[in-house]
């Protein structure tokens, strides 16, 4: 029945040019569109005008007359614009169906626990959940609720096309994304010991002097999202958080418990074998489909690499081409979100 339904999904992130987190919104967006989703925008989004506040509020009028009951409706979360957090409340009284990709949590990211208690409470109005994994599926059946119909993407989705290249192993590492909230790359030197000498290759906003003044860190600035597999230089990628090389430290390192980085689908669309922590949601992933290896401690890096004979790495890289095509071609949100429409 679910080809009969009228399909919506509000808008956030496609309207907007991204230099780098927020692209896998837009992307996710894109899919949505592909699968015959109609869009839902509120105008004057970024203006807080009384002319503004009343284009929007007319907006939300129209739009509870024209969704029918027993459509479906999806957004991804977090949802900050009040008037989206409204008419989401009045469609599940209209019995509308709604659908919440969890795309981040802020308050397992950052710690705060009154953050969190509240986000905990706006989940409990919805029965259907998008997720990154297995393990935040667990987190949602825990915390919302036992009962919930929840389907996991496993990876993001990045809609650019995958890199065609054979690398060789070396210890030249690639880390991306908002390098300012990754404090752990203040302490890279620490890491030049003896072996295969590691060399750190960051990509993203945010760096700072006592970062790339580091001997073994070059900086190579901000490509744009789609572009950004086919600049990446290095062996393999880098997925870590926090504040510590020792572990993955803080309320970030905690927060990997959880989380699908998007940074994973980069790597995996550039041909590069991942690095991670153990205790990662996506370690399972990594050592399953062999395209990479997992650590403790950064200190490990080294050893571990040493370890790896050429042909082991190739393979590594030979694994990553499936997974690439699938992730390039929106595949892992576009069977969720067939899975999640059987379901209702």
């Amino acid at each position: 029945m679910s080809h009969e339904r009228k399909k919506y999904f509000l808008q956030q992130y496609l309207q907007l040019e991204y230099k780098h987190g927020g692209v896998g919104g837009a992307d996710a967006e894109r899919i949505l569109l592909s699968k015959g989703f109609k869009p839902v925008m509120f105008p004057h989004q970024h203006s807080f005008s009384l002319a503004a506040k009343i284009s929007r509020f007319l907006f939300l009028i129209r739009l509870l007359f024209r969704i029918k009951k027993g459509s479906v409706i999806i957004f991804l979360f977090p949802v900050y614009a009040a008037m989206s957090r409204i008419l989401l409340n009045w469609l599940r009284k209209k019995e509308v169906t709604i659908v919440c990709f969890i795309a981040d949590i802020n308050g397992l990211k950052d710690g705060n626990g009154e953050v969190l208690k509240n986000e905990i409470a706006f989940f409990r109005q919805f029965d259907h959940f998008i997720v990154h994994n297995d393990a935040m599926k667990e987190w949602v059946k825990k915390n919302i609720s036992a009962k919930a119909d929840v389907v996991s993407i496993g990876f993001f989705d990045f809609l650019t096309k995958p890199v065609n290249r054979q690398r060789e192993i070396s210890g030249a590492i690639v880390f991306a994304g908002n390098l300012e909230k990754s404090t752990f790359l203040n302490k890279l030197h620490l890491l030049s010991g003896e072996g295969p000498s590691l060399h750190f290759h960051l990509y993203g906003p945010g760096i700072t002097d006592r970062v790339s003044d580091q001997d073994n860190v070059t900086y190579h600035g901000v490509e744009r999202p789609h572009d950004l597999p086919g600049k990446l230089a290095g062996s393999f990628g880098l997925l870590w958080d926090g504040d510590s090389i020792d572990k993955p430290g803080g309320s970030l390192g905690e927060y990997m418990q959880y989380i699908s980085h998007h940074k994973l689908s980069l790597y995996i669309l550039s041909k590069l074998p991942i690095i991670l922590p153990s205790s990662a949601a996506t370690a399972s992933f990594v050592e399953g489909y062999k395209i990479g290896f997992t650590v403790n401690s950064l200190y490990e890096i080294e050893g571990k690499i040493k370890a790896l004979s050429a042909r082991d790495y190739l393979q590594m890289q030979a694994n990553m081409q499936p997974l690439a095509d699938k992730i390039s071609r929106g595949e892992c949100l576009g069977n969720a979100i067939d899975e999640i429409l059987r379901s209702i």
